[in-house]
C-alpha cells in the first residue's frame, strides 16, 4: 500500500510543479526611425553587415550584467531568434527608412553581388543593468569600391536608462540601435558622393 501511495505523492507533485511553471516570454528587435531628409541615388547599392557581437550575447536567454563584470542569463526572457542577425536586420531596415532607398542589403549576399559601399559594424557592449543603464558601445566603419576602400572608421558611444522590467530593457536596446542607425544613415549621406541627389 504504501509504493503506490508514494507514487500518486510523487505524481501529484509532478504535476503541480508543472502546472507552477514560470511562462517564457519572447522578445525582438525592431525598427523605430523616421524618415530622414537625405536620399541616395537610385543606383547606389548600400551594404549591412557583418554585424559582429560579443560572444556573452550569443544565446537565447536575454543577457544583463551585474556590478559591472557580472553577467546574469534569463531562463524565461528570450530572444525569439539569434540576436546577432536581428541586429543586422533591423540596422538594414532602420538605415533604408532613414535614407528612404530601397538598395540597402543585409549580409550575408550572395558571392556575385557585393554592394558598392558597405557598413561593417564591431560591437563591444549590447547590454546593460536590469532596471539601470544600458550601453551600446561599437566600432564601425564605411567603405566603398565594394568593400575595397576604406572611408572612414568612427567609434560610437551611447548609455541610457533602461525602462522598467525585461520588455522595457529590450525597448531600451531598441532606442540605443535606432539612434546609431540614425548616425550611420546621417554619416553616409554626408560621406558618399551621391547623397543627396
Amino acid at each position: 500500500m504504501i509504493k503506490p501511495l508514494m507514487g500518486a505523492v510523487f505524481l501529484a507533485g509532478l504535476l503541480t510543479g508543472c502546472a507552477a511553471q514560470q511562462p517564457t516570454h519572447y522578445y525582438d528587435l525592431s525598427t523605430q526611425v523616421s524618415p530622414g531628409l537625405a536620399t541616395l541615388d537610385k543606383t547606389v547599392t548600400l551594404g549591412i553587415g557583418p554585424v559582429t557581437l560579443p560572444q556573452t550575447l550569443d544565446r537565447p536567454g536575454i543577457v544583463t550584467r551585474k556590478n559591472n563584470t557580472g553577467v546574469a542569463v534569463a531562463s524565461f526572457e528570450v530572444w525569439a531568434g539569434e540576436l546577432e542577425p536581428a541586429f543586422n536586420r533591423v540596422l538594414s531596415d532602420s538605415v533604408a527608412t532613414r535614407l528612404q532607398h530601397d538598395q540597402v542589403w543585409s549580409t550575408p549576399w550572395d558571392n556575385r553581388f557585393r554592394p558598392q559601399y558597405q557598413v561593417r559594424v564591431f560591437v563591444d557592449r549590447f547590454s546593460g543593468e536590469l532596471n539601470g543603464d544600458v550601453s551600446l558601445r561599437l566600432t564601425w566603419s564605411l567603405l566603398g569600391d565594394h568593400g575595397q576602400q576604406l572611408i572612414s572608421t568612427r567609434r560610437y558611444r551611447q548609455t541610457l536608462p533602461a525602462e522598467p522590467g525585461y520588455a522595457g530593457y529590450v525597448q531600451t536596446l531598441n532606442q540605443l540601435l535606432a539612434d546609431f542607425s540614425v548616425e550611420v544613415a546621417d554619416t553616409i549621406a554626408r560621406e558618399i558622393p551621391e547623397a543627396g541627389k
